[in-house]
């Protein structure tokens, strides 16, 4: 109940509670939820309810960055008629990204979407309440990067989203393609 302004929140740039919420009212009961990050997993555990036994993986606590693309491969390998969507930050992305192409060529398509507000964002709190404001934003910083045109590079469908009221769109824009190019595609959402 505390937390229903920030789930729909239209602030810009998207509140991150937003796009989790957002993924909850997305999934199916034949969806299974991946989490890949810091922030992302913290926040997808207040707002993500899977729909059943077995459709929720994260990293775990003090988890490792970059499982989300393995886990999305084995698990759409693993239960070939589920659709499988994995909400990363944009550091851990970047991390395992290329394997995307490895679960195109092995027909394991899956829908990523990224929370990219270009930090490290977990990290970069930490060191901003432990050294202060000044000292905070060191090497935790992260570019710009439109990670929809690396769906697009490898064939599949990529998209980005700057505004709240987009994101259902935009997912659900996502959701055909994979199933009729068997490619990945890439949701990147915009966050603050």
């Amino acid at each position: 109940e505390k937390l229903m302004p920030l789930f729909l929140s239209d602030q810009s740039p998207i509140h991150p509670y937003r796009v989790a919420w957002e993924i909850n009212e997305f999934l199916t009961d034949d969806t299974v939820y991946i989490g890949d990050g810091g922030d992302v997993v913290t926040i997808s555990a207040q707002a993500v309810a899977p729909r059943g036994p077995g459709n929720w993986m994260d990293p775990g606590a003090l988890g490792s960055l970059g499982v989300g693309t393995g886990f999305s491969l084995a698990t759409k390998l693993a239960h070939p008629n589920k659709e499988v969507l994995c909400y990363y930050g944009d550091g851990a992305f970047g991390m395992t990204a290329f394997d995307m192409e490895s679960a195109n060529r092995f027909d394991a398509p899956y829908l990523a979407v990224i929370g990219n507000n270009s930090a490290m964002n977990q990290i970069r709190y930490g060191q901003m309440s432990k050294y202060g404001e000044q000292r905070g934003n060191i090497g935790n910083k992260l570019g710009d990067i439109p990670f929809s045109k690396f769906a697009e590079m490898l064939g599949g469908y990529g998209e980005e989203v700057t505004e709240s009221q987009e994101i259902a769109p935009a997912l659900q824009r996502a959701r055909e393609p994979i199933a009729s190019s068997r490619k990945s595609a890439v949701v990147n959402i915009w966050v603050d």
